[in-house]
């Protein structure tokens, strides 16, 4: 989507052609530009607009198109242009492109100017200047800088990119707005994807802004991503955010930026009187002190989780009986009805105790500490932590058909909420803390808590072990088809 601004054909195709005669890409070839990215360039290098709001998917390149044409910009022109972001380590991602392409062809490089005590291979290997200069004509200069926006009091420039614009609070957002000062003419670009910001919603809905959306759809058309990528990504966190740009809907989000995890129509839908489990058979136990708080045992099956214990008695010896009870085969003293690595417990703190008896007991039982890393590399790039991770699991548990047993404390899960987080580079989804909904006058959410441990590990049904050692023994010993009893 386009608005505000026109680009014509002919426009576009020397942009095009001009980027690839000027700038490479990581395989030292001529950068191509896409369309979109095209126009992302076009609008920046010939200032089409004086106030411009970009958004496109992640990963769409959009960082590395604008500071080839911030670059361009600064060798033709004698101006000053500033990167502010959030922190630091994302004001630096632009600039770290533009010093990548400044070596790309001959005339930026003699342009741009090496400080006493620098060295070329040492600006081109690590990249991490925060102020580079151009001799454009004479003494006249071109310059960029960067700084993170609550660190904006005291710099000004006439033209600011502001990326991931929608992570910047609102009040360091207006340290950025001080440094373009009150000259109309000067620029503003803000960059970003539409995580629920008042300052980047505003220059979404101002119509004094140009406006460069690019969503999946057209990426796909333009080869930027894959349609089997696409429905791989569709149940992550943010899908519509990352890649189909659009903004959180504002009447579920409060005045934090907190949106629902479930809404009451989704879980209505969950919730039925009874059903037969099948399939792997997990524990999720979430211990309390005493008080308002709630000791709470939740089984879970495959297709279905139920409460089957909440007390409010401190007594963790008790506690630990009653799962033993549980786990064991009353039989079969040396068999597990519920296998010791399918009982998830809270080890850190009121929790430990218990974990301490169980392992004793039923050795192998799951520790968790929810305030640890995400399970691998992959969830560690979408959660802040493992709380974050197992309650997104379980909202896509409930959505793809997990049923609950009905009980009205199943409530608790529509007092969950997430929002996005910035942490170094990238936007990562957190989920409300205890400590938070306390504060709001909201009890713990020991049932939902409970039902979270238990998408710690996936669900795979347990093995028959009888049954495997009976197929072992046919292996070794193949039936005789005329005798199959062996010897009466």
């Amino acid at each position: 989507m386009i608005s505000g601004i026109e680009f014509t054909a002919k426009e576009l195709k020397t942009i095009k052609e001009k980027v690839a005669v000027l700038y490479k890409d990581e395989s030292g070839k001529p950068f191509i530009l896409t369309e979109g990215q095209s126009q992302i360039f076009a609008a920046i290098y010939k200032k089409k607009a004086n106030r411009i709001h970009i958004q496109a998917f992640t990963r769409y390149g959009k960082s590395e198109t604008i500071a080839m044409a911030v670059l361009t910009r600064v060798m033709a022109y004698p101006e000053k242009w500033c990167i502010v972001a959030g922190n630091d380590d994302k004001a630096h991602i632009i600039m770290s492109h533009l010093i990548k392409h400044i070596f790309d062809n001959e005339g930026s490089r003699a342009k741009f100017i090496i400080e006493s005590g620098e060295s070329e291979e040492r600006i081109r290997r690590y990249r991490n200047k925060d102020r580079i200069n151009f001799k454009v004509e004479g003494d006249l200069l071109g310059e960029v800088f960067i700084t993170t926006a609550s660190g904006a009091l005291g710099f000004g420039a006439p033209n600011v990119v502001c990326d991931e614009s929608a992570l910047i609070s609102e009040k360091d957002y207006a340290l950025v707005i001080r440094m373009i000062g009150e000259k109309t003419e000067n620029t503003l670009i803000e960059v970003g994807n539409p995580w629920e910001s008042d300052h980047f919603r505003k220059s979404f809905e101002d119509p004094n802004y140009a406006k460069i959306i690019i969503d999946y759809v057209q990426g796909i058309k333009e080869g930027r991503i894959k349609p089997a990528y696409v429905d791989e990504v569709r149940a992550h966190p943010f899908f519509d955010v990352l890649y189909e740009c659009n903004f959180p809907k504002s009447d579920i989000m409060d005045e934090k930026g907190w949106v629902p995890l479930f809404t009451k129509d989704e879980l209505d839908r969950a919730m039925i009187e009874n059903a037969t489990g099948f399939g792997i058979n997990k524990l999720g136990v979430d211990v309390a002190g005493g008080g308002r708080n709630f000791s709470v045992i939740v089984q879970r099956r495959t297709n279905f989780a139920k409460k089957i214990h909440k007390s409010n008695n401190p007594d963790t010896m008790s506690l630990a009986e009653t799962i033993i009870g549980l786990a064991r085969d009353p039989i079969k003293e040396r068999k597990y009805l519920i296998r010791p690595e399918d009982i998830f417990i809270d080890s850190i703190g009121i929790g430990k105790g218990l974990y301490d008896i169980l392992s004793r007991n039923i050795p192998g039982v799951y520790g968790i500490n929810v305030g640890s890393e995400p399970t691998d590399i992959q969830e560690k790039e979408k959660f802040v932590n493992l709380r974050a991770e197992l309650y997104w699991k379980l909202r896509d548990w409930i959505l793809q058909g997990g049923k609950l047993e009905k009980d009205d404390d199943w409530n608790q899960l529509l007092k969950i909420k997430y929002k996005v987080k910035l942490e170094g580079t990238k936007g990562k989804m957190q989920i409300i803390s205890k400590e938070e909904l306390a504060k709001q006058g909201i009890p713990s959410p020991d049932l939902a808590d409970a039902l979270a441990l238990t998408f710690r590990t996936p669900d795979m049904a347990p093995v028959d072990e009888e049954l495997l050692e009976q197929q072992r023994l046919h292996e070794e010993k193949p039936l005789d088809p005329f005798n199959p009893f062996g010897e009466l």
